[in-house]
């Protein structure tokens, strides 16, 4: 399996903008989908859902009051157990003094207090068993009374509690589809690059891929040919491995939009990253050279191969050093050139590239 670093930026972003609004229950692209897609489903059996979740609530409410009851039962008992173990260590304790007051004179005097206070003790325990049991058990009482009373409440009051939560649980519903549907543009290239990888992680596990790749320049790359100066570049993967450097950039877009005038061209966009992608891993003046083992005709150079990724519709036409797939043309493609690294080399290129990354970050 490809070894894989770094997390896929539009996915960063919509975790970020999902938690800013409130939104948890999402733990994966793949949960979001489902959502999109079951939507109307969901929203539908909302009402049943509720009932059932109330039901259930009453139902381990039930289950708590019984073992409360159960435990109470048994405090009380093994209070009054408790009762008249003390009762009886008192009886013996006041017959004994008793004895021995009849028997002394000194042990009379000694016990002329003590008789009495064990008198009234056992006296006390005797008269108002069931005061001590209730005085000792009061707080558990108090819980077993307001869960009944909960329970009942709930009880009758069922179909209203329950049309409240279903309005809320609507409410909450509908307003998560909004906040998913203001974030379309980064849930479908969550979605897009999400796909990408799945697909990337079947390849063998000499192939290294990199999500998410940033860096800034200062000074910026000078492309004398566009006449451009490149102070950053964000590239969405790039797949490391022996046939070379692939610069994937994956684009989500339905038909009107691959047709549409007012969006980025993503072949320029690739364009731009992939010459400074190449000054970074091939010149000296910048950067110290990659050090991999030359050839006696000459410097070696890494090669790259710029890629727009798209999930469900691309343009008919060819572009200049841009290759525009499908997402189930990619592997076939990455697989179809001759490999001109040794592994040794293709982890020398990805270690290069993750230093630099993390130089910069």
């Amino acid at each position: 399996m490809t070894i894989v670093e770094g997390q896929i930026e539009t996915l960063k972003s919509l975790k970020e903008s999902l938690s800013k609004s409130g939104i948890t229950r999402f733990n994966s692209v793949g949960e979001i989908r489902r959502f999109i897609n079951d939507f109307d489903f969901e929203k539908h059996h909302i009402p049943n859902k509720v009932a059932l979740e109330f039901d259930k609530e009453i139902e381990r409410k039930r289950e708590t009051l019984s073992k409360e009851k159960a435990a109470y039962d048994d405090d009380r008992r093994r209070i009054r157990d408790e009762i008249e173990e003390q009762i009886s260590a008192l009886s013996t304790s006041l017959k004994q003094a008793t004895d021995r007051s009849e028997q002394w004179l000194l042990f009379k005097v000694l016990y002329v207090f003590r008789i009495p206070s064990i008198t009234r003790k056992i006296s006390r325990l005797e008269k108002n068993p069931d005061d001590l049991v209730d005085k000792r058990t009061r707080v558990a009482k108090k819980s077993i009374t307001m869960l009944e009373s909960s329970i009942n409440k709930s009880l009758e009051n069922r179909d209203l509690l329950v049309s409240r939560r279903c309005t809320l649980a609507l409410d909450e519903l509908n307003r998560t589809k909004q906040v998913i549907d203001d974030l379309y543009p980064l849930v479908a290239g969550a979605i897009g690059e999400t796909a990408v990888v799945n697909a990337l992680q079947q390849l063998p596990d000499d192939y290294y891929l990199i999500n998410d790749f940033s860096m800034e320049f200062d000074p910026p790359i000078y492309n004398r040919r566009e006449k451009d100066r490149i102070y950053s570049i964000q590239i969405d993967h790039l797949l490391i491995c022996r046939a070379g450097v692939f610069l994937l950039e994956t684009k989500n877009w339905s038909k009107s939009s691959v047709a549409s005038l007012d969006l980025r061209s993503p072949v320029d966009q690739i364009k731009r990253a992939s010459f400074a992608l190449f000054v970074l891993l091939n010149s000296d003046s910048r950067h110290k050279r990659l050090s991999l083992p030359r050839h006696h005709w000459g410097d070696r150079k890494v090669p790259i191969k710029n890629v727009v990724v798209m999930i469900n519709h691309k343009p008919r036409a060819d572009f200049k050093h841009v290759k525009v797939l499908l997402l189930d043309q990619l592997i076939g493609y990455v697989q179809y050139f001759d490999q001109i690294f040794s592994q040794q080399e293709v982890e020398r290129i990805f270690n290069n590239l993750t230093r630099k990354l993390y130089l910069v970050r």
